[in-house]
């Protein structure tokens, strides 16, 4: 029989490698638009179902962690550093994906047409927004090792 701390572990792992491997697929699929206009259409196209992917793996991570902290796991300060990251995780995504992202699609230069300054600029926004993101998951798997 599985025990409530193995089970609550794996599920933190699937959510981890779910929520990160997503992310790091957005992030490549937009350091591929920087370099090659074309590919920005391929990009709005997938760009939703990337984004829902990363949304489960943060609840699933959210919600195998509030599990963990009712079990009676010690709040360490390496731990609530590990939360505000999280925190901000869940602030950043939904301004990327809910402010960023539309402009990123609007001004988007259709296929053949040279970019606008405007869109340009946004997708700088967008990527080094993404980046961010990405990154602060990044050490969140750091912290979760360390602790």
């Amino acid at each position: 029989m599985i025990s409530w701390p193995v089970l609550l572990l794996l599920a933190h792992l699937i959510g981890l490698a779910w929520g990160v491997g997503a992310a790091t697929v957005k992030l490549s699929l937009l350091l591929r638009c920087k370099t090659d206009y074309s590919f920005v259409p391929v990009y709005i196209r997938v760009a939703k179902i990337i984004t829902r992917q990363i949304i489960l793996g943060q609840m699933v991570l959210t919600l195998s962690g509030i599990c963990w902290l009712l079990l009676g796991y010690h709040l360490t300060f390496l731990l609530g550093v590990k939360l505000a990251l999280v925190a901000a995780i869940w602030v950043l995504g939904p301004f990327i994906d809910n402010v960023v992202e539309p402009k990123f699609h609007k001004l988007a230069p259709a296929p053949g047409e040279p970019a606008s300054p405007d869109f340009v600029r946004i997708q700088k926004q967008h990527f080094t927004l993404e980046s961010i993101a990405t990154l602060i998951f990044y050490v969140i798997i750091v912290l979760w090792v360390q602790r």
